[in-house]
């Protein structure tokens, strides 16, 4: 622990005095936030480059280089894994994302394309360490000192309000969001659609074939994060419809070629005010079913969870409850963060049968004073995971459900916090200091995620260039 408490102390050092230029004005947090995976996740990119960014008018355009834009993502990512029974993870690495956008060229259909350079330099890690470092495409590499890819680049086209990409993307839909929690992200190949030509309505539809996996430098094949099933394809569409600030509702469908169609729906309301109380109520809800050659095996598969968050000044509680109904686990993309069940926290509380209850209290000090500063910190327990029907199916799938000779069960537990500081304006606007202490408890030997501590810290510079 002594060379890690001398990495995070270093990584704050480092970048404290580093990139001190004009920096790239992110969209700002929103103010006070229930945790989950996915509102705590550090920014995946730099400003505007994912695939269905909101979308400008094509009338509006000033030419192919007067709209263009250059913007780094410098990040320090430092982190130390112990799991009980499996030892112990360390890495340190220092990644950097360039990306160049130009604008569209004028007319009636506006043409461009963007470019990148993703890199990184680690400073700690190596065999064991996995995705947090370098992983080469033989699983090896993970003693290499540094690398470097585009990890993004498109060719687009713009007609009115809707934009059309082809290349390797970093996508904002329910499905292949990326898992930013390394150095770099993860991003997909292939086509990306999305169009504001209605008020207030973002359609968004698109097809992936390939992915650059987080540590990785070449793309590789789509697999489900928990069946590692091999996808040829990944088709989705939707779109997200909101009124106002208070109502908000998406529904999406997807395809993963012979194995799964997916679909989701999710529907928010808040009513009242902050400065007295804030209700918030949300409920987040995926059918899977099996396709084609089910690749994956028969699924049948519903997954939901319900929320009430409540808001006074500075202060957000959140409540959620969260179930499997299906004798198959909740399964999603590989490489995403494609699980948006409020109880995705450390774990994903995803297996058969499968209940859960968490407890989440953010306190944003903004209201104190001190505005960029906020402390996350929750509760989950997850109970009556059940797989002895897949694990005695006799089917190919069934030993994905047995833990240490038995059908996946039990209990578990997890606690964790999360302190952050961004800064609010200036030169350093929108740098941002994260710090994740998570642990996680197994209360027997047949639950597949077992005891764990994870201790992250995350730093990100943010700067446009121009």
């Amino acid at each position: 622990m002594t060379k890690q408490k001398r990495s995070l102390a270093l990584s704050i050092l480092l970048f404290s005095g580093f990139m001190a230029a004009t920096v790239a004005a992110h969209a700002d947090e929103t103010e006070t936030q229930p945790v989950s995976r996915h509102t705590e996740a550090p920014p995946d990119s730099p400003p505007n480059t994912e695939a269905d960014a909101p979308v400008s008018s094509q009338a509006k355009s000033k030419g192919f280089i007067e709209d263009s834009h250059l913007n780094i993502l410098a990040r320090s990512f430092t982190e130390h894994d112990d799991f009980k029974g499996a030892g112990k993870r360390d890495a340190w690495v220092l990644g950097a994302q360039a990306v160049f956008e130009s604008g569209y060229t004028k007319g009636l259909i506006g043409l461009g394309g963007d470019v990148s350079l993703f890199g990184a330099f680690k400073l700690n890690g190596g065999n064991g360490a996995g995705n947090r470092v370098h992983v080469g495409t033989d699983g090896g590499g993970s003693n290499q000192l540094a690398w470097a890819y585009p990890g993004v680049w498109d060719v687009k086209a713009r007609v009115s309000n809707t934009v059309l990409k082809y290349g390797q993307q970093l996508f904002d839909n329910p499905f292949l969001v990326p898992h930013d929690n390394r150095a770099l992200p993860p991003t997909y190949r292939g086509f990306s659609l999305a169009s504001d030509e209605i008020k207030n309505l973002t359609l968004k539809a698109g097809t992936v074939d390939g992915v650059l996996a987080r540590g990785m430098t070449t793309v590789t094949g789509l697999t489900t994060e928990y069946g590692g099933t091999h996808v040829s394809r990944f088709t989705y569409f939707g779109g997200d419809w909101t009124h106002g600030d208070d109502t908000s509702v998406s529904l999406y469908g997807s395809v993963a070629n012979d194995v799964w169609q997916q679909y989701y729906l999710t529907a928010t309301q808040s009513i009242g005010d902050p400065k007295s109380i804030r209700w918030t109520g949300s409920l987040n809800y995926y059918y899977t079913g099996a396709i084609g050659d089910k690749r994956q095996g028969s699924i049948n598969n519903n997954a939901y969870s319900l929320a009430l968050a409540g808001t006074h000044g500075a202060h957000t509680v959140q409540l959620a409850f969260q179930q499997i109904v299906s004798d198959q686990t909740f399964d999603y993309m590989g490489q995403s963060a494609g699980d948006y069940l409020s109880n995705s926290l450390d774990v994903d509380y995803n297996q058969p049968h499968e209940k859960s209850l968490s407890l989440s209290y953010t306190l944003n000090m903004k209201e104190y004073g001190v505005p960029g500063l906020k402390f996350t910190m929750w509760g989950a327990y997850g109970w009556d995971a059940d797989g002895s029907a897949m694990a005695n199916s006799g089917t190919a799938q069934a030993a994905n459900y047995l833990v240490n000779g038995q059908p996946l069960h039990g209990t578990h537990y997890e606690i964790g916090v999360i302190p952050s500081y961004t800064i609010p304006d200036g030169k350093l606007k929108n740098t941002s200091v994260k710090f994740y202490y998570m642990h996680h408890h197994s209360n027997g030997a047949y639950y597949p995620d077992g005891t764990s501590d994870v201790y992250r810290l995350m730093v990100n510079v943010p700067v446009n260039v121009f």
